[in-house]
């Protein structure tokens, strides 16, 4: 084998190599000496990937997609019993009654009212509400009114509108009056506050001042609405001049159910009328002569067609009348000067009077829609109204006295020499119907009432007394009218809730007891719950 030689060449090739093979070993060495620092240093551990978990994300998912439906449910219900509340009553009223409307109100809106009625409240709704609880009572039930069929009520702000009073000239308007309308028949009226409460008279007489004790809002507004709604305005004059009682209970009785009232002077009127349906003499302290009577005479025939009516109310406080006796007798009907007194303790009305005491209504077609009420017919200083034989008229009696009344001589004072063992007793008429009809069936009437006080103020306002409805009945069986409204007042009142010992112990043991208990164990229950899934 030969052997090479050392040249240049080879010398430079060869240190070539042996640079590389270094650079090869250092490499090596300071890897194997970065791998025993890796090995004597702990492991960094690798960050775990989260996975994806199903059924928490389902769950997660449920929730939020339930809150959501919740909470839009909960909108939703919102607006619905929003829409549902303006025309439907939802609120309940705690008080006797004093926020809720009468059941005669409700029947009349309801059934008995066929045209649109608006009722314009001069006043913005939030200042009208927030003026008193009078005015907050008044507002709720106009509200009430409101979601009826027909009617309407709007509120208007008289700053904001000026030329609103333009269309009622000569006529008072002012801040919280409201103004009641009908379209259809063009006509309106308008209440005051001073109409629609009641004042105490108390303060008012003594110190002058207006202290509101009670609401007539449903009474004035039904009352408007039967005067602006009736299309056949039926026409009733009080005559005046001759000393006459105060009507002003019975005229308001009969404006609050559609009827127009107006005051007739026979002495300065040479003609009755014909429009007119009904005259009303009430009580008269002097007696017309001949002459003035005679025009009743003529308005009664109505020149041969008959269908008037003269309404006759007697009192005890009258002298002796005998123009108007000789008018009455012509007819067939009289009334005797006397007072009518009850000896029964049974049918007194006070035990302080014996003239003071219930009344007994026969069955008429005048009288059938109060024959079986369950209320009173009360009566005071009543003179007894007898029925003629001399007239051709026909006559019922609608009225009569119980059994065992007495008559005490008018012009007599209460003394010892009178007895009820000897007076004239029995039964007596109160009120007669006397009337003359024509041969086509039109009838002309006289109606004699033996007293004053049947129509007075005090017996139309009791709550256990008929006497209202009666009178209106027989307005309304003659001019054809339907039946009418009579609905009380509400007075305000200081308003309790009031319960027993056994009421307020079951509230305790359900508020402080069973609640509680019912949470604490709802909420246990729901923890285990999610405690083990």
């Amino acid at each position: 084998m030969s052997k090479k030689k050392n040249t240049p060449e080879n010398e430079e090739n060869i240190s070539e190599e042996i640079k590389e093979a270094d650079e090869i070993n250092d490499t090596a060495e300071t890897n194997d000496i970065a791998a025993e620092k890796a090995e004597d240093k702990p492991a960094k551990p690798q960050k775990a990937k989260r996975k994806f978990n199903v059924r928490s994300f389902k769950h997660g998912s449920m929730s939020v997609v339930l809150t959501v439906v919740f909470i839009a449910a909960v909108v939703v219900v919102n607006i619905i019993v929003g829409l549902i509340s303006e025309r439907v009553n939802t609120s309940a009223d705690l008080t006797d009654g004093l926020y809720t409307l009468d059941e005669t109100t409700e029947k009349y809106l309801a059934e008995t009212l066929n045209t649109d009625i608006t009722l314009t409240v001069l006043r913005t709704e939030k200042d009208f509400e927030e003026q008193s609880s009078p005015y907050k009572q008044v507002h709720e039930l106009l509200k009430k009114m409101d979601m009826t069929e027909h009617i309407k009520v709007d509120y208007l702000d008289l700053d904001s509108n000026p030329n609103y009073t333009s269309q009622f000239k000569g006529e008072t308007l002012a801040a919280n009056y409201i103004v009641v309308e009908c379209e259809k028949t063009g006509r309106h009226k308008i209440l005051s506050p001073y109409e629609y409460f009641s004042f105490n008279q108390t303060y008012l007489q003594t110190y002058g001042q207006y202290v509101v004790e009670g609401s007539n809002i449903e009474q004035e507004a039904v009352s408007a609405m039967l005067a602006v709604s009736n299309e056949d305005v039926i026409r009733v004059a009080f005559t005046e001049g001759y000393g006459e009682s105060d009507s002003s209970a019975l005229r308001n009785l009969l404006s609050k159910n559609g009827y127009e009232t107006e005051t007739l002077n026979l002495t300065i009127t040479d003609t009755i009328d014909p429009d007119i349906d009904f005259v009303i003499m009430y009580a008269p302290s002097i007696d017309p002569d001949a002459a003035q009577l005679s025009k009743l005479d003529k308005y009664l025939d109505n020149g041969g067609a008959y269908g008037k009516n003269v309404f006759y109310f007697a009192s005890t406080s009258q002298p002796e009348t005998p123009n108007i006796e000789s008018f009455l007798n012509d007819r067939g009907v009289s009334v005797g000067y006397y007072r009518i007194g009850q000896s029964d303790a049974n049918y007194l009305i006070s035990s302080m009077t014996l003239f003071a005491h219930l009344q007994q209504i026969k069955d008429t077609d005048y009288t059938q829609d109060v024959l079986d009420s369950s209320l009173y017919t009360l009566g005071a200083d009543l003179r007894p109204v007898y029925v003629l034989d001399r007239s051709s008229n026909d006559r019922e009696v609608l009225m009569t006295t119980y059994d065992n009344a007495f008559l005490y001589p008018l012009g007599v004072g209460l003394d010892e020499n009178f007895s009820i063992d000897s007076a004239e007793s029995g039964t007596f008429n109160d009120i007669v119907m006397s009337s003359h009809v024509h041969t086509n069936g039109a009838k002309s009437r006289l109606l004699v009432v033996g007293s004053d006080q049947l129509s007075g103020s005090s017996f139309l306002s009791y709550n256990n007394a008929n006497n209202p409805e009666f009178f209106l009945g027989i307005f309304n069986k003659i001019s054809g009218k339907d039946d009418g409204i009579t609905i009380k007042a509400k007075t305000f009142s200081n308003v309790t809730f009031e319960m027993n010992a056994a009421t307020a112990n079951v509230l305790a043991i359900v508020l402080c007891i069973v609640i509680p208990v019912l949470v604490i164990v709802l909420g246990i229950v729901i923890w285990v719950r999610r405690r083990h899934r």
